[in-house]
């Protein structure tokens, strides 16, 4: 069907202005962390928020109020979920897929590009991006949970590993996530020759 009425078109028209102005208010109080960089659950989020936007602007059977209360419900869910992960480290790593360690003091590792279907290609790409024009100039390469690449240039004097904590680099199993309770302790500064 083309038409029903003009009032079916009117009310997805209110309701659709109605749910849009709320979302906006409630993202204003939310803040700009949920406009931020999208990891995988980011994005699962938003698509079933948008999917949930849609019913109730085109479902008659589903009250404006029922429509606000459901998108408040799953904004109140996604902040009770945002609150969690910042004081649990073991919540964030089980709700976020956690950063993947690709190459290490310039070399590829070989087994975490197959476990996670990364390309050598991908790789090198970044640490083109990075300013770097050998994969042995780079200290690690990090693909974020966001899907962002992290590259670090080797350094030649001692320095703080403290941006390190909490990936899974090879030879350092006490720095993992696995091996880390809520709040762990700062790696080891190292030296790097």
């Amino acid at each position: 069907m083309f038409f029903h009425s003009w009032s079916d078109i009117g009310r997805a028209i209110a309701v659709s202005a109605m749910i849009f102005l709320t979302i906006v208010a409630l993202l204003r109080l939310t803040g700009q962390r949920a406009l931020a960089k999208m990891s995988a659950y980011d994005v699962v989020f938003s698509v079933t928020l948008g999917s949930l936007i849609a019913t109730v602007a085109v479902t008659r059977d589903i009250t404006l109020s029922e429509g606000i209360a459901a998108v408040v419900t799953m904004l109140l869910l996604q902040e009770g979920i945002r609150w969690l992960q910042a004081r649990n480290l073991r919540a964030h790593h089980l709700i976020r897929e956690p950063p993947a360690v690709v190459v290490w003091d310039g070399q590829l590792l070989e087994d975490r590009l197959k476990e996670d279907s990364i390309s050598a290609d991908e790789v090198r790409a970044a640490v083109r991006r990075a300013g770097l024009r050998s994969l042995s100039d780079a200290q690690i390469v990090v693909l974020e949970n966001d899907g962002a690449w992290s590259v670090i240039r080797k350094e030649r004097r001692e320095t703080d590993d403290s941006a390190l904590l909490g990936l899974p680099i090879p030879g350092r199993p006490g720095n993992s996530p696995a091996h880390e309770g809520s709040r762990a302790e700062p790696a080891p500064a190292t030296r790097i020759p």
